[in-house]
């Protein structure tokens, strides 16, 4: 046994000084750094943006945007939510009764306004959503004052997308010129972006 051990110790040894041998033998590695060869890449690039988009359109136009030969692949982000106001009365409980409202609503001279046919809003009548809040509020006032039904103003954001298109060129650009006829209330302007 002592001579196993004894044995066992000599090849450790041993190994270990050659290890050591090739290692002082072997030149270091340097890597070289070339400064002359070194690019600055500038912050920002050239850049479409394109939006802004509802959440219900974005995936149609993502399918338009990979039908176009991209340069390199687009960002998606957030656009600025848009605030809305929409003019209603609380939901009815059947169709009956709204039918009656309806009819009291024409008699005063009221004639725009709609029924919603679905969701939580079910059998509420509509009359109108707005972009300011003046608007919305004037439209209550005139409501309340004319008829009986208790109508309310409903604060609601929508929230857009748009895309960031990056390093593209006037060919580019005119070939998605056609998304604006597509989606009307969309916009496309060639600017600079971050570079990612």
């Amino acid at each position: 046994m002592k001579k196993v051990f004894f044995l066992l110790l000599a090849v450790n040894v041993l190994f270990a000084v050659v290890m050591s041998f090739q290692s002082e033998q072997q030149e270091p590695v340097s890597v070289g750094v070339f400064p002359e060869k070194i690019v600055l890449l500038p912050d920002s690039v050239a850049c479409a943006v394109l939006g802004d988009f509802t959440e219900q359109e974005v995936e149609q136009v993502e399918d338009a945007l990979n039908q176009v030969e991209l340069p390199r692949r687009y960002k998606k982000v957030s656009a600025k939510a848009i605030v809305r106001y929409w003019v209603h009365t609380d939901p009815f409980t059947d169709r009956q009764t709204v039918e009656r409202e309806i009819n009291k609503l024409r008699n005063m001279g009221i004639i725009s306004y709609r029924v919603q046919e679905e969701g939580k809003w079910l059998n509420a009548i509509s009359f109108g959503e707005f972009r300011n809040a003046s608007t919305a509020n004037k439209l209550l006032e005139t409501l309340n004052d004319k008829i009986e039904i208790s109508a309310m103003i409903h604060e609601y954001e929508i929230r857009h997308k748009k895309f960031l298109i990056f390093e593209i060129d006037h060919q580019k650009m005119s070939e998605l010129h056609y998304l604006t006829e597509l989606f009307p209330n969309s916009n496309l302007e060639q600017t600079t972006c971050e570079r990612l």
